[in-house]
């Protein structure tokens, strides 16, 4: 009642995330990079706000998704890929990059941290903030990469420490000792590429 964010006492479902979506893109209560360093230095902050019902203080998932995806649409406009990657898709390729990345970390997540009892659309909140942050530091190293590297082997390298950061993030949200963290962090990673591998090896790609 003393500290003026708006509260909502319900869990997060479909109805929250779309509702926050359109509803407070273009809210500024703190800066970008307030936001980008408070997701880097305290990430538990951001999604614990959020899942807690206090939506309105901080950037809402919302409005990092789409900062990310206008990050990713500035660098097609430079140089049509993300760290190596490009995408053929008749929607917008960055969306593909991010949603790809979104659905498969948050079913993994999910997956993962089954004891702690948060629903599926509370791990899809997790992600879409964690992997948007880490896109949105990512773009400007993938951009020098692409500029000053001819080869895409080594911008795809930087793939294995850009996932691994957002999964380890993810993690942060829990409470972990050091070494169930490092086994569960470990886990993810090996899904998510077995994952990715297996679809490439059955489709030829995405």
């Amino acid at each position: 009642s003393n500290c003026g964010q708006y509260f909502k006492d319900n869990r997060v479902t479909i109805t929250t995330i779309f509702g926050d979506f359109f509803d407070s893109i273009f809210s500024l209560e703190k800066s970008f990079f307030r936001n980008i360093k408070i997701g880097v230095s305290q990430p538990k902050t951001l999604v614990s706000n959020y899942w807690n019902g206090f939506r309105k203080f901080y950037f809402s998932p919302g409005k990092f998704f789409t900062i990310a995806s206008l990050f990713l649409l500035a660098h097609y406009l430079i140089a049509n890929d993300f760290l190596g990657l490009v995408v053929s898709s008749t929607i917008s390729s960055q969306f593909v990059i991010l949603l790809t990345n979104i659905i498969l970390l948050t079913f993994l997540s999910w997956l993962l941290y089954l004891k702690f009892k948060k629903n599926i659309f509370e791990h899809l909140i997790l992600n879409i903030y964690n992997v948007s942050l880490w896109t949105i530091i990512f773009v400007p190293l993938s951009i020098i990469l692409s500029l000053t590297v001819n080869n895409n082997g080594i911008e795809e390298l930087f793939f294995i420490p850009y996932h691994l950061l957002i999964m380890i993030w993810n993690s942060k949200a829990f409470e972990l000792t050091k070494i169930k963290r490092f086994i569960l962090v470990t886990i993810n990673l090996i899904l998510f590429y077995g994952t990715i591998l297996f679809l490439i090896y059955k489709y030829g790609g995405f």
